[in-house]
């Protein structure tokens, strides 16, 4: 900890302050330095944002050219892998390679001389070029089919873009800002159109168009049609021409006509042949030839626009850098004259101030930000933290500066301090907490297997009725156990290896909670669930299931219901209590969606803990959760199971045991966890 010091000493920064800036400072802050420095620094980094954007935009714009060529000939390619085709690719990627080593001594300066964002997305672009080669590879020997190759190729472009984005983003004039977010929407829209271009070319080579392609297409046509219209009314003039003569030329008009017909095509064949139901429409309504002139003029029209709008851009920025430097040289000659008494007398010392204190907050940054953030996390996740060996004390002598600087490091160390102690408190809970759910749980299953045996020698059936409550009773306590360890954080003891028909799950989630007389099973379509998963699903539907008896009046019924939804399997428990407010839904839904950690959940004052323990099974399998209110008055909870969980159909090889009975014993003579009323 560091030594506190008087503020009236003889390094007071007042009296530095007082001596050495204030009186000196004032003419030359008011007109040199907010004159000639901010003006000077805005201006040359505006200049340099101008330079950079005029030379990477055009370097870095052959490159692109070029790969949304070699885009459309790959999918060329891989929709008709003929000779022809094969050699057309060959001397793409040769003009590619060559626009590349040129383009790349054009845009090295970028990561010279670029801003830090402007290198790291040029520097990732280099490095995904590196990638190119197996892509080829892979296209060359037919690894990839056309939707993969073209993402690849798209990706490879926008890492592109980026660039462009970056480069227009670090310009400061409003008008030239403005024209290059606009030029940057148009290279987006003409990529969209080359994307397009090349995914129907790909298509026609193939001579069929799956579903997913006709999306695609359809996407695609309507963005960039979406950005022109968008932006039409913000060209300038010159750009507006261009754009207009576009749209009334020939073979845009032509592109236009057999883009709609392609996208307005009957979706489905007729199914006219008997015994022949009727499928999706893949035919292609264009040939190769009559597209390919249509959309190889098209292009260089759409390109010209593009081209026109950053030209436009950048006359705009040179423009700016002209007048701020007009203003900037004569405001600061003015207030050069006027501050130049003041320069001399205050800019050793308020330099020298200035920088201590420019030193002192990128250093108390850098710790704050940086080094004091993973010195938590790490205590936090459990590793060994020495807080004097990580935290070095920051030293700026002994005046106010200085107890800054001594008053950041008490309070780092005290934070860190604070950390470790919280995290070690928490750890060595959390170990004493397993540790008793753990032996919890053995007890219960060494209960449960001693009723067993002694369920099966017990021949007196008002013994075995109390037997099987006995039963019931101690899976109920070894799914409390489970819970425990579960919010713990360490996963379920309990495994299966095997598949598991989806009514079976759901009757055993039923019989592990108190209540299941009044449980209804509804439905269940003939699903599998997999082995992997069947232990937690069982876990964490009996919870849902337990909360909806456990907040409903004791006579009502609770129905469990479950069918087929897009990605996967919703179950419903719908229950008819009392509800929940808006605001306890609202809260419901994020602890499910969010799992949090178990110190959290010690903060209501009455924490429903079979929602954390949902909310911690359903992270686990990436299931969702959601509570409603239901039409009869109660809540009911949907829990969405992904396609990964199950199997529609059980292998013939595969062996499925009957591990619940389809009505469990009711420990009073009724019948167990409802009848499945058929299957959907």
């Amino acid at each position: 900890m560091g030594t506190r010091h008087a503020a009236g000493g003889r390094n007071s920064i007042r009296r530095q302050l007082t001596r050495n800036v204030l009186i000196p400072s004032v003419s030359f802050l008011l007109l040199w330095a907010t004159i000639a420095a901010a003006g000077s620094a805005q201006t040359a980094a505006l200049a340099l944002a101008t330079l950079n954007g005029t030379d990477g935009v055009v370097s870095l714009g052959a490159i692109a050219a070029e790969l949304r060529h070699e885009r459309r000939a790959s999918q060329v390619y891989l929709g008709d892998t003929d000779r022809p085709a094969a050699d057309r690719l060959n001397r793409q990627r040769a003009r590619t390679d060559a626009a590349f080593r040129a383009a790349y001594e054009q845009a090295s300066h970028l990561l010279d001389r670029g801003e830090p964002e402007i290198r790291d997305r040029t520097r990732d672009f280099f490095d995904s070029w590196k990638e190119l080669p197996a892509l080829r590879g892979s296209v060359s020997a037919g690894r990839l089919d056309r939707e993969t190759a073209l993402s690849r190729y798209t990706d490879l472009i926008d890492d592109i873009h980026l660039i462009s984005d970056a480069i227009v983003m670090r310009l400061n004039d409003e008008r030239s800002l403005t024209e290059g977010v606009l030029a940057l929407q148009l290279m987006r829209a003409r990529d969209y159109y080359s994307q397009a271009d090349a995914l129907l070319s790909g298509v026609i080579a193939a001579g069929a168009m799956t579903y997913e392609e006709s999306a695609h297409f359809v996407h695609l046509t309507a963005s960039y049609r979406d950005v022109l219209s968008d932006s039409e009314r913000h060209l300038a003039p010159p750009v507006r021409a261009r754009y207009d003569a576009m749209r009334e030329d020939a073979e845009w008009i032509a592109v236009t006509r057999l883009s709609q017909a392609v996208v307005m095509r009957e979706p489905v064949n007729g199914g006219g042949t008997p015994g022949r139901p009727a499928g999706w429409n893949t035919e292609v309504p264009v040939g190769q030839r009559e597209w390919d002139a249509s959309s190889s003029a098209a292009a260089p029209l759409f390109h010209d626009v593009v081209i026109a709008q950053v030209q436009s851009s950048i006359d705009s920025a040179w423009a700016a850098v002209r007048h701020r430097i007009l203003v900037n040289v004569g405001g600061s000659l003015v207030a050069l004259v006027a501050g130049a008494t003041a320069i001399v007398v205050a800019l050793r010392s308020a330099r020298r101030l200035t920088g201590r204190l420019q030193r002192l907050r990128a250093d108390t940054l850098e710790v704050a930000e940086t080094r004091l953030p993973d010195i938590v996390a790490r205590a936090q996740g459990g590793r060994r933290v020495d807080v004097e060996a990580e935290l070095a004390p920051l030293s700026y002598g002994d005046d106010e500066i200085g107890e800054v600087a001594d008053a950041f490091n008490t309070a780092q160390r005290t934070a860190v301090r604070a950390a470790v102690k919280q995290a070690e408190i928490r750890e060595g809970a959390n170990r004493v907490f397993l540790g008793i759910a753990y032996r919890n749980q053995a007890l219960v299953q060494r209960q449960l297997r001693l009723l067993d045996e002694i369920e099966y020698e017990e021949e007196d059936p008002r013994r075995l009725q109390k037997l099987f409550r006995l039963d019931h009773l101690a899976t109920r306590g070894r799914r409390y156990a489970d819970n425990l360890i579960i919010l713990g954080g360490a996963p379920s003891a309990r495994r299966w290896r095997e598949h598991l028909p989806l009514v079976d799950v759901l009757r055993a989630a039923i019989s592990e909670t108190e209540d299941y007389q009044r449980v209804r099973l509804r439905s269940a379509p003939k699903v599998w669930v997999r082995g992997v998963a069947v232990a937690d699903v069982v876990h964490l539907v009996a919870e849902l299931v337990e909360n909806a008896t456990q907040f409903s009046p004791a006579g009502a019924p609770v129905d469990v219901n479950s069918g087929r939804v897009p990605g996967g399997l919703a179950i419903d428990v719908e229950d008819r209590g009392l509800g929940m407010t808006d605001e306890a839904y609202t809260e419901a839904d994020r602890t499910l969606a969010e799992a949090p950690e178990f110190d959290v959940m010690a903060l209501p004052d009455e924490p429903r803990l079979g929602l954390f323990v949902v909310a911690r099974l359903a992270a686990r399998h990436g299931v969702r959760v959601r509570l409603r209110p239901s039409p009869y008055g109660g809540t009911r909870a949907t829990a969405i199971l992904p396609e990964a969980l199950l199997r529609d159909v059980r292998p013939d090889n595969e062996r499925v045991r009957e591990t619940v009975p389809r009505q469990a014993a009711d420990p009073d003579g009724a019948t167990g966890p409802g009848e499945c009323r058929g299957d959907r």
